[in-house]
């Protein structure tokens, strides 16, 4: 970009008067309106009136769809927005492509920024991550001590993965054991907030199949750095899943990371449904009666449900030496079965789907206990009066309501 029109930037930044109680939110890559950052938005905008909250995104379609909710939502390259952060002093987000865009970074410097981020990881991030050497280059590691340092407060699950996961991922101010948003949602009913961005079709139906008697399964792989997956390597095939569901009235909810470019064309069997990579799938998963995963974080999410997991780590040996490492031991941290080839994985799904098996019980309370030090489903309530207690220093009530 033109190195003049940045500077004119910078100087407009370190001259605004930024408020502690104007707050811009980001959502994952700017333009998805999901995760910790949606949940951290919806509840801050209507229930903490003293604070003026946005989210900025670069999809025209996320800022139409909340300003017909009521919402405020500016797209890039609107002044408004511009002037939005040039008067926020507080950032939500959880992630750091935000940070990727110099214009962005300069019209927020200095605000203080809180970092929601997406999981609590299984695999190594930050700065144990750029300490690998797996899948590591000189650039990438100067790239990632960047984008994971210079945060005010880094938001986290319990002591535990404080400690062990995002103070040596992140470097900052303080680490607080908030919780994760996005997790609210497990614990309730959606509201009618809570739906935005989610496929709302898709969940009437499995709504409906379960009042039918009928079981859920979500299938949730994380992305390989280095291409492939689960479907795309023929380790997991959808027509012996879609005749699985005919036969046991399950029905598979496919819901691939954002990351992963495989698309489907045609009409799906009944017995399988696709989620939109980018779409919300918390809603979704509350109706799950198992999870299908293997090195995502959504697993821990998913242990607040206490229901079934089945982790399918075929490709163990290739991931943690090409892909990613992991921050600790697969086997010790992953309570549920662990097949490895397609026939494997078919009889671990009718043990649990069919048979009602589930002898991990116990091991996944025990790592819930672990993960999370609230359970109560009002970690965005928490964040809200964060943000009031640490960055607003006018005094007053708190902002929010439950």
């Amino acid at each position: 970009m033109d190195e003049n029109h940045l500077a004119t930037l910078v100087r407009q930044a370190a001259a605004a008067q930024r408020s502690p109680r104007q707050v811009v939110f980001f959502g994952r890559r700017l333009e998805q309106f999901n995760d910790n950052g949606k949940y951290a938005f919806l509840h801050c905008a209507r229930a903490c009136p003293e604070l003026t909250c946005a989210v900025v995104t670069q999809s025209k379609e996320v800022a139409a769809m909340l300003g017909g909710a009521g919402l405020t939502a500016y797209v890039l390259g609107d002044p408004r927005a511009d002037a939005f952060m040039l008067g926020a002093g507080v950032v939500v987000c959880d992630d750091f492509h935000w940070r990727m865009d110099p214009i962005i970074a300069a019209l927020l410097h200095p605000a203080k920024v809180v970092q929601l981020w997406h999981g609590i990881p299984l695999k190594a991030i930050g700065f144990p991550e750029l300490a690998s050497s797996v899948n590591m280059t000189p650039e990438k590691a100067s790239f990632l001590a960047e984008m994971y340092s210079g945060y005010d407060t880094v938001a986290s699950t319990s002591s535990y993965f404080t400690e062990h996961a995002f103070a040596p991922a992140f470097r900052a101010e303080r680490f607080e054991e908030l919780g994760y948003p996005r997790n609210d949602v497990l614990t309730r009913a959606p509201r009618r907030d809570d739906m935005l961005g989610v496929d709302a079709a898709l969940f009437g139906r499995l709504v409906k199949r379960k009042k039918s008697g009928w079981k859920v399964l979500v299938v949730m792989p994380t992305f390989r750095d280095g291409g492939g997956g689960p479907i795309e390597e023929n380790m997991l095939d959808l027509g012996r899943l879609a005749a699985f569901g005919e036969r046991h009235n399950v029905v598979t909810v496919l819901k691939l990371h954002p990351y992963v470019g495989l698309r489907f064309t045609g009409k799906l069997p009944e017995t399988l449904a696709v989620a939109e990579a980018g779409s919300d799938a918390y809603p979704l998963l509350r109706l799950a009666d198992a999870l299908l995963t293997d090195y995502s974080s959504v697993y821990f999410d998913f242990l607040l449900t206490d229901r079934p997991i089945i982790f399918y780590p075929y490709d163990f040996e290739r991931y943690v030496s090409r892909d990613r490492a992991l921050l600790f031991d697969y086997a010790a941290m992953t309570p549920g079965p662990q097949p490895t080839d397609p026939e494997a994985l078919f009889a671990a799904l009718e043990s649990v789907l069919v048979r009602g098996q589930d002898e991990h019980g116990p091991a996944r309370r025990a790592l819930a206990a672990l993960a999370f030090r609230h359970v109560d489903g009002n970690a965005a309530v928490r964040l809200g009066e964060y943000i009031h207690s640490r960055f607003d220093t006018t005094g007053g009530t708190p902002p929010c309501k439950p």
